[in-house]
């Protein structure tokens, strides 16, 4: 089975990546979208997670220090306002394996795309690393970003294109093969689709030339808006399998079905919203975003989803209420702590959209400590934007 470090070194990887970059494309809240991911810091002391710029409404990153509960701004945007959105920009950031550095990641427009790297604890300047060109920049934005010492791996619908953040050297490999984070600071992992709706192959690419090594053919169709996650060590493969009221967990390991068991609640619809998949530290549960909504109910229950791996029950940890069972889960993308005890999911993109599915008080980054027998939760409140003219909210 995969070993206790595995949630860290997981690569996450969808279905054919032309199928996920379409899908995209037609989500009106794609601004935020890619904001919406929580990071913890590589000490576990701070979260980063998607907030709102308290003067203008636009699209922010905050930061949470989890030993004082306080929270701070630490990069606005600018963006544009439309119709159809608050502020027209996309951001996603990082720590840098050093912990010293944050990497803020902006969409542009269409095609272009900013890198700034923001300093913590020192007196450096923030760097701003020249925008580049992308046949579609919020794809370099959609997976947890790529990065081996100073150099940073971006994804486009057709290229690999890396980027050293300190010299600001670019080199694009013209190859659609996606790169995912190997969780050391130093491995890259990759994902490339096979022709012929012929599935994928996962493996490794050389951080100097982006070269692919191809180490593991997957064809299992997973589970509607959910990645597999690989291990290269021990080409194991953990993924959602089936769709509606015939959900399961499978682990597969070069090819073969090692484990697995339905994914269900006795009288509701379960869904799970990843999409990733994280392994606990002790190998014996994954974690998971969840959607479940009771029989004759409207209103869809979202929350944390651990799985067991033996028989043990399911455990639904209850988050918040979404107004709406219009939920697509790309945007839900939660986060497991370094040391496996703490997952962290951020609930402000549902309460960004022109008619908000979520109740303002339940816009908030989500702390929920799972190294216990019953989860105890921090709730950090996220506030929404001040109503605009138009009746924006």
């Amino acid at each position: 089975m995969m070993k206790p470090k595995d949630n860290l070194a997981l690569a996450k990887a969808n279905r054919p990546i032309h199928i996920l970059l379409a899908g995209l494309a037609g989500v009106s809240l794609l601004v935020y979208v890619l904001a919406c991911s929580t990071a913890f810091s590589p000490d576990d002391r701070q979260v980063l997670y998607p907030s709102f710029d308290p003067q203008s409404g636009a699209l922010s990153i905050a930061l949470y220090h989890r030993d004082t509960g306080r929270s701070e701004q630490i990069f606005s945007s600018i963006g544009t306002h439309t119709d159809t959105n608050l502020h027209s920009a996309s951001l996603r950031a990082a720590w840098l394996p050093d912990g010293k550095h944050i990497l803020v990641a902006e969409a542009e427009a269409h095609d272009g795309l900013s890198l700034f790297v923001v300093p913590r604890g020192g007196k450096e300047p923030i760097r701003h690393l020249a925008s580049q060109k992308w046949d579609d920049a919020e794809t370099a934005l959609e997976f947890p970003f790529a990065v081996s010492g100073t150099k940073v791996f971006l994804n486009d619908q057709h290229n690999l294109t890396r980027v050293d953040w300190v010299t600001g050297e670019v080199l694009v490999n013209t190859n659609p093969i996606a790169a995912l984070p190997g969780g050391d600071g130093k491995t890259i992992l990759g994902w490339r689709e096979l022709p012929n709706n012929g599935g994928g192959e996962f493996g490794m690419i050389d951080p100097e030339t982006l070269a692919f090594q191809p180490q593991l053919t997957l064809t299992n169709q997973t589970g509607e808006g959910t990645f597999p996650a690989f291990d290269p060590r021990s080409h194991e493969v953990m993924l959602v399998t089936g769709t509606g009221t015939n959900l399961e967990l499978q682990i597969l390991r070069d090819g073969v079905k090692k484990f697995s068991r339905p994914i269900a609640r006795l009288g509701c619809e379960v869904k799970v919203a990843g999409p990733w998949l994280d392994l606990g530290p002790k190998k014996d549960r994954v974690f998971t975003a969840y959607t479940s909504k009771a029989d004759g109910q409207t209103n869809s229950e979202c929350g944390l989803l651990e799985i067991p791996l033996d028989a043990k029950p399911l455990r639904f940890t209850p988050l918040f209420q979404m107004q709406s069972d219009d939920f697509n889960s790309l945007m839900a993308q939660p986060s497991l702590s370094h040391d496996g005890r703490t997952w962290a999911i951020s609930s402000a993109w549902l309460g960004a959209s022109k008619k908000s599915a979520l109740r303002p008080e339940d816009c908030a980054l989500f702390l929920v400590q799972v190294d216990r027998s019953r989860p105890k939760l921090t709730k950090v409140p996220i506030a929404l934007p001040a109503v605009q003219d138009d009746g924006l909210k």
